[in-house]
């Protein structure tokens, strides 16, 4: 009697069809992989910080700090988050500063930032975009965290200090920083030589752009 293969046939068509379904799913999986690879992947930056115990603007001096973009891929700082630790001298305290989104300090009597004038806590020394000064807390386009505020090659983040007057000298954005801190001189808390450890984050891919100990100068 001759063989029969009519049994045969399903099988061979159930294991093509499953064959067909495993290469499609690993095809879909593979496109939603690079996708989400790509919506979430880093950008590449070279940054630099400096911060300063003192530094002078012209007949008053108070703290700064600065953050230069050298190289490297646009940097919308809506996408950006800074993490500092510095463990106060005087204290011991470790201090946790943090910066996420677009956040106003109040000026305090100075002439072009008095009370009830706001600036960033960091802004983009940037004259394309006029005085960061601004008479309400609602935000501005050079501020950080600003959907318009793009840190570029070249540009430069800087806290508010060349707008705190010689009276009552004191810097917002460093008490914004850095909560806590006694700034002024004689206390002792933020001398030059001591170490601030700075990381600059891009939240959207959670990578790590900047993570550097930073003296005081």
């Amino acid at each position: 009697m001759p063989a029969r293969d009519d049994a045969v046939s399903p099988v061979v068509g159930v294991m093509l069809m499953l064959s067909i379904t495993i290469m499609i799913a690993a095809i879909v999986s593979a496109v939603a992989g690079g996708l989400s690879s790509t919506d979430k992947k880093a950008p590449s930056a070279i940054l630099d910080v400096a911060i300063y115990s003192s530094m002078n603007y012209g007949g008053y001096s108070v703290p700064a700090l600065t953050i230069s973009h050298i190289s490297g891929n646009v940097l919308p700082t809506k996408d950006l988050s800074i993490i500092m630790y510095y463990r106060n001298p005087k204290t011991g305290t470790v201090i946790k500063g943090n910066l996420s989104g677009e956040h106003a300090v109040e000026g305090d009597g100075w002439t072009g930032y008095s009370s009830g004038q706001f600036c960033g806590v960091l802004f983009l020394n940037d004259e394309r975009f006029g005085n960061p000064v601004r008479d309400d807390d609602g935000g501005y386009a050079s501020w950080f965290g600003n959907a318009s505020a793009t840190f570029r090659p070249g540009d430069i983040l800087v806290t508010p200090g060349q707008y705190c007057g010689s009276t009552n000298p004191h810097n917002t954005g460093m008490e914004y920083l850095f909560p806590g801190v006694d700034f002024d001189p004689g206390a002792g808390e933020f001398p030059a030589g001591y170490v601030v450890n700075v990381k600059i984050i891009h939240t959207p891919s959670g990578q790590i752009l900047l993570d550097k100990d930073v003296i005081i100068r």
